[in-house]
């Protein structure tokens, strides 16, 4: 155990972290949303996709220049891109992750409320991406955009590549946690401004709104997932649990802006080339567009920033001064 950790607190807070596990297990037949009627798919004439004040680029003369047709089209794409964002997020990131804890790889995370928690949460996430992917095929027949091809997302490619710079088995697995527990944690907030949106169609406001009813769970599950597997523990292991914490974040708040490339290219953008690259010269990522305390105070609450070279990680990252 780390020096300077009351082990009492300690124990106090593994004690409130299992209840509430228990109770979130518990409580899923009556609040997950594939529990309750599916929606209906419908189109409205004369409301767009998605917002613009979520496109990158949206201030660039580029944009602004473009036709009333190719602002709508452009629209269109960024609701197919969010909805694939989040199609990645569930099945390239998150049950995996759960397969690992199921599987009995992850520390601390063996319990019979914990192995319940996991099992819903996929059940949750399946039907996440039926949602998303029905919402997808309306507007893709709608929009004339069935063969718009959108490639992966940088949040995955760098989760991958940080694996691959793992030397061990055990590693690889605590980068995809890491990863999952940053994206559960952001997610909600990532689909907050549409799931209340007026002003796009309202099957896709209600595709997000379903989604967020159970996103809201899953954050303070994946947060109590971290604190039972970082007490679990070594001392070594808990050393690169803090190193890693930190880099998903940055990861999330990628503006995926080779993505958008790539489908405004598709769908004859003019200039597009040229509005991605002055999009690049303010950073690959919007750190602002997120409210990252909750990892911070996560990684305080299961002692992961007691140590010098873990807050010089989440230093690095622009997590903490």
């Amino acid at each position: 155990m780390d020096e300077g950790l009351d082990p009492r607190a300690e124990t106090d807070d593994l004690s409130h972290t299992k209840i509430m596990l228990e109770r979130l297990a518990v409580s899923w037949p009556r609040r997950a949303y594939v529990k309750k009627q599916e929606l209906e798919p419908f189109f409205e004439t004369g409301k767009e996709d998605f917002l613009e004040s979520l496109l990158p680029f949206r201030d660039m003369p580029q944009y602004q220049s473009c036709s009333p047709e190719m602002k709508s089209r452009v629209l269109s794409c960024g609701w197919l891109m969010y909805n694939a964002k989040t199609v990645q997020i569930e099945t390239e990131i998150v049950n995996p992750t759960c397969l690992d804890i199921l599987g009995g790889t992850m520390p601390g995370l063996r319990s019979d409320d914990a192995q319940m928690a996991v099992c819903e949460t996929m059940v949750d996430e399946v039907y996440h991406v039926h949602l998303v992917e029905q919402a997808s095929r309306l507007t893709r027949g709608r929009r004339g955009l069935g063969d718009l091809v959108i490639p992966q997302f940088n949040l995955v490619s760098h989760m991958r590549e940080r694996q691959q710079r793992a030397d061990e088995p055990w590693q690889g697995r605590m980068i995809q946690f890491a990863t999952a527990v940053v994206s559960e944690i952001f997610i909600s907030d990532y689909l907050h401004l549409l799931s209340e949106s007026q002003e796009i169609q309202s099957f896709n406001r209600m595709t997000v709104a379903a989604h967020r009813h159970d996103e809201m769970v899953h954050s303070p599950l994946f947060m109590s997932l971290a604190q039972l597997f970082s007490h679990e523990l070594t001392e070594g292991q808990r050393a690169a649990f803090a190193d890693v914490l930190s880099e998903p974040v940055v990861w999330f708040a990628d503006r995926e802006l080779d993505v958008w490339l790539s489908m405004l290219r598709q769908i004859g953008f003019p200039k597009a080339d040229e509005m991605i690259r002055e999009c690049r010269s303010a950073g690959a990522a919007d750190l602002t567009s997120l409210n990252y305390s909750q990892i911070v105070s996560l990684a305080q609450e299961i002692g992961l920033l007691e140590s010098a070279a873990a807050r010089d990680s989440f230093a690095r990252q622009g997590l903490i001064a």
